[in-house]
C-alpha cells in the first residue's frame, strides 16, 4: 500500500466528510482509495490554533 499526503478537515461532520471523499472522481472510479482517520487533539501548536475553530 502506498500512502499519500494527509488532508486535515475541520468544521465538518464525519458524514459530510465521507460524502465529499466518496464523490471525489478518483475515489468514485476506484483509481485510489481513501481512509478517514479521526484524531483527537491533546496538545496543539499555537501556529495551527486557528484550525480548531
Amino acid at each position: 500500500m502506498q500512502l499519500s499526503s494527509p488532508l486535515v478537515a475541520h468544521n465538518t461532520t464525519l458524514k459530510q466528510l465521507q460524502t465529499w471523499v466518496d464523490e471525489d472522481p478518483f475515489v468514485a472510479t476506484n483509481v485510489v482509495t481513501a481512509e478517514i482517520i479521526e484524531i483527537v487533539r491533546s496538545n496543539t501548536d499555537e501556529r495551527i490554533q486557528h484550525l480548531l475553530g
